[in-house]
């Protein structure tokens, strides 16, 4: 499955607008599956963005379900850094070449190109 960084930051945004409760579950994003919300989810934990509990079926690595307790430094860092509608839009055409890269090098691309104004 490919990731898609429109989905992660919707991902983001949700868990920041629940930041309350004690675990989020069962996010539901009108165009995706539960189980391409779950596998984003999984890249997000992997990559440090946020914490959580991934919950995969035994002998796979394909996530069924998952709760999600905080977003961590970074994860803040990058729902700032494109809360902007014009600079995400702007980041998404300027990365789409590398979309396949691992989503733990994609995330620091970004917010490079915020740094040095680039975008």
């Amino acid at each position: 499955m490919k990731h898609d960084m429109n989905l992660i930051r919707n991902i983001l945004r949700s868990v920041d607008a629940n930041e309350d409760k004690d675990a989020i579950s069962g996010i539901q994003i009108d165009g995706h599956s539960h189980q391409e919300i779950a596998y984003h989810v999984m890249l997000l934990n992997e990559a440090e963005i946020i914490r959580a509990d991934m919950q995969c079926d035994e002998g796979s690595n394909i996530p069924e379900g998952y709760e999600i307790y905080a977003i961590t430094r970074e994860g803040y860092a990058f729902l700032d850094a494109f809360s902007d509608d014009r600079l995400w839009k702007k980041a998404n055409t300027m990365i789409g070449d590398i979309g396949e890269a691992p989503i733990h090098l994609v995330i620091p691309l970004f917010m490079e190109l915020i740094k040095a104004r680039i975008i």
